[in-house]
């Protein structure tokens, strides 16, 4: 499965990107790249068996919400 993940996040970022820098649009690029990354690694956390980031703001931010909402 994570080989699967890994040729998809590199299809992708082939299809989308090779044609970004052909037309000299290297921010897109950058932006396009950095949210593909973002997305492999919430992913490969996941099948990981990571904690989702989600998770982490609930235990994070419930003492706040009920110090707040009592």
């Amino acid at each position: 499965m994570t080989a699967l993940i890994m040729l998809a996040a590199l299809a992708i970022g082939l299809v989308e990107g090779i044609p970004l820098g052909k037309q000299g649009q290297w921010k897109e690029l950058a932006v396009m790249s950095i949210l593909l990354g973002i997305a492999f690694l919430l992913v490969m956390g996941y099948y990981l068996g990571l904690p989702s980031p989600l998770v982490l703001m609930e235990r994070l931010l419930e003492p706040v919400g009920k110090a707040i909402f009592k």
